[in-house]
């Protein structure tokens, strides 16, 4: 019937095909890292935010690439 693509993976990264799911994760990644200055306490160093943003960042990029 239809002829599977070798280039095409047999199954996702994250479990779906579409790239919602790595674009949650992103969004909430982010929303960790900047969330207790947004409510006034310092909880995170700056590299371990930075590193945060960073990883929400690609996961979303991942997302959109799909």
């Amino acid at each position: 019937m239809t002829e599977r693509n070798p280039a095409d993976p047999c199954c996702p990264v994250f479990g779906v095909r579409s790239g919602v799911i790595p674009i949650g994760i992103g969004i909430l990644v982010i929303l960790f890292a900047l969330a207790p200055y947004l409510i006034g306490i310092q909880a995170l160093p700056l590299p371990v935010i930075i590193v945060f943003l960073g990883a929400g960042i690609l996961f979303i990029w991942m997302g959109l690439v799909r």
